[in-house]
């Protein structure tokens, strides 16, 4: 799990999120409310899409997120995890606890995970 996560605000400017996602690389984001509950979420091909309408002035975070977003407790098993990434083929799963954002996970983050934790050892040379 990556624990810095750039969220996104429901009033969050599509504009703004453009920049966001060209300068900090991000292919999606959630949307948190007030309470830093997730309410959505916004990919880079829902940003395409805006882009593609040509009609994105004065829209919002709220007006082009996915909802009901799909999140996973801090707690679940990576194997359901990847099982929720696959079915509902999407990269990125937010992290709640008590249903507030604490983290995201990607494939990155799982392959990571099982390179450093999962696989066996290489044979020493000894």
């Amino acid at each position: 799990m990556t624990e810095r996560v750039i969220a996104l605000e429901q009033g969050t400017p599509v504009i703004d999120m453009l920049q966001l996602f060209a300068s900090h690389h991000l292919s999606g984001a959630p949307v948190i409310d007030g309470g830093h509950h997730i309410v959505g979420f916004v990919s880079e091909t829902d940003l395409l899409g805006v882009l593609l309408r040509k009609e994105y002035a004065g829209m919002t975070a709220a007006d082009v997120m996915s909802t009901p977003p799909i999140c996973v407790d801090e707690f679940m098993p990576t194997d359901e995890v990847m099982t929720l990434l696959r079915a509902n083929r999407i990269h990125h799963l937010p992290v709640v606890r008590e249903g507030r954002l604490v983290g995201i996970i990607t494939p990155q983050d799982i392959l990571r995970y099982f390179v450093a934790c999962v696989m066996p050892l290489p044979p020493s040379t000894a």
